[in-house]
């Protein structure tokens, strides 16, 4: 037993000697070997008809690794900016509409009824006594364009419309009056007002839809309905009615006898002082879209004209003025088609909103300030360009502020409009103070002065440019 075990820490002490030479072997070796130069392997191809293993690990990659973004070029992607910045802010994004503010299109039956040449003058020429305005700052390639991203959208089970402009239906108006009343007012208004009365449809009684309609027009819309939206199909066994054609000809009659009683309602003049009720109603049917419930402004879409610093600034003729001329170059389009009473309302509505706060401001529209237009355009690149674009040009540069360089804003703002902007900021937006120590950049009024020269010099340049 004894013989044994000296046997095996012989054997122990024989193992631990080998193992130590070893070691030091190879770290002698490792030391004085050459380096060899290094070939690079070939990378294995792989087959695209591969292992289930190996598809699998191309899905688990393809699914931890973002694929780059296409970048959108040509046509579809100039129309589907324009769109965004001129007719999104009513038709919603991507055109689907919203009840009560805008119709959808950008639905299967819209663009299978809508010929191109329709779109481009119901963009032209707008709906009159709707928030649709004339558009005659959009070039025809521009509204081109538009439509070429409307009919970019993916549609399912397309359908092909043909419409017959020149077809007029003989209806009777009387018996389409009782028609009308029964499947039509509840979502268009009573007389086809739309949405000043507060109903979802849009105003299919009013001059500025029917001087731009066919009757064939109506006829395809009351049998197609709009897919995707709350307008059904009324005519047939498939229609909400089961309307017959006769029917929808009666319809279409009474419609254009609304179209007479609301154009003579239209050309009343009225200049009453306005009435904060019925300028809500004007506002959400004109101008929520854009400057939303309220007037609290949507960063990117329309400024804020309720907070306490623009209604101090802001005089009723500044307003007005506002209202009728539009801006240039931006979507708020002149809106002449709105009379005296309407905008005297509006304005009550807006004067009449619940501010925090309030101040009292004096604009004097006759100052005329000496600034450096050249030390303007440094102190507007650090201070301005951000928000408002690097040209003034706003929401077009996808920039959050608006295009405070654009000739329709400064045709408007006096010089002390926007000094006054520009010391006092916008409470409750991102447009801060920039005057003096409460001011985020403690610039002095030289300082304004030099960047309201610099935005008269852009305004001068984009003037040019369109």
């Amino acid at each position: 037993m004894k013989a044994l075990d000296k046997f095996f820490k012989l054997l122990l002490k024989v193992f631990v000697s080998a193992g130590v030479f070893g070691f030091v072997y190879m770290v002698v070796s490792d030391l004085t070997r050459k380096p060899e130069p290094f070939t690079p392997k070939p990378r294995p191809i792989i087959e695209e008809a591969s292992t289930s293993k190996t598809q699998n690990t191309r899905k688990s990659a393809a699914s931890t690794t973002p694929a780059p973004t296409p970048v959108a070029t040509g046509p579809q992607s100039s129309g589907e900016q324009l769109f965004t910045v001129n007719c999104a802010p009513c038709h919603q994004v991507g055109g689907a509409g919203l009840p009560g503010i805008a119709p959808s299109i950008r639905n299967r039956d819209f663009l299978a009824i809508a010929s191109d040449e329709f779109i481009l003058n119901t963009v032209r020429k707008g709906r009159l006594g709707t928030a649709m305005a004339p558009r005659p700052d959009l070039s025809e390639e521009a509204i081109r364009n538009i439509i070429t991203y409307l009919r970019s959208v993916p549609v399912t089970n397309v359908i092909t419309v043909k419409v017959d402009d020149s077809l007029k239906f003989a209806g009777n108006a009387k018996a389409g009056a009782d028609i009308y009343l029964r499947y039509c007012s509840s979502c268009h208004g009573p007389n086809g007002e739309g949405y000043t009365v507060g109903v979802p449809g849009p105003g299919i009684g009013l001059p500025g839809f029917l001087s731009t309609v066919s009757d064939d027009y109506i006829f395809q819309t009351l049998k197609q309905g709009r897919i995707g939206t709350p307008m059904q199909p009324f005519l047939g066994a498939r229609g909400l009615a089961n309307l017959s054609e006769t029917d929808a000809h009666d319809v279409i009659a009474h419609l254009h006898e609304l179209g007479k009683h609301n154009a003579a309602i239209s050309a009343s003049p009225v200049a009453e002082a306005g009435d904060a009720k019925r300028g809500r109603m004007q506002f959400d049917a004109n101008c929520v879209a854009c400057h939303q419930p309220g007037g609290v402004g949507k960063v990117g879409f329309a400024p804020s004209i309720r907070n306490r610093d623009f209604l101090a600034i802001a005089s009723d003729d500044f307003i007005r003025t506002t209202i009728q001329k539009g801006r240039l170059g931006t979507a708020m389009v002149p809106r002449a088609d709105l009379s005296a009473q309407v905008v005297n309302d509006i304005i009550a509505y807006l004067r009449d909103l619940p501010i925090e706060n309030p101040i009292e401001l004096k604009i004097d529209s006759s100052l005329r300030f000496n600034g450096d237009a050249q030390k303007g355009a440094l102190k507007y690149a650090s201070f301005c360009a951000t928000c408002h674009g690097p040209q003034g040009e706003g929401y077009m540069a996808g920039v959050p502020g608006p295009g405070i360089g654009l000739p329709g804003f400064l045709d408007v703002a006096s010089d002390d409009y926007i000094l006054k902007t520009i010391q006092h900021g916008r409470v409750g937006t991102p447009m801060r103070s920039f005057i003096g120590a409460r001011g985020i950049a403690n610039l002095t009024e030289e300082d304004a002065y030099d960047i309201i020269a610099q935005l008269r010099v852009m305004g001068k340049n984009h003037g040019g440019g369109q």
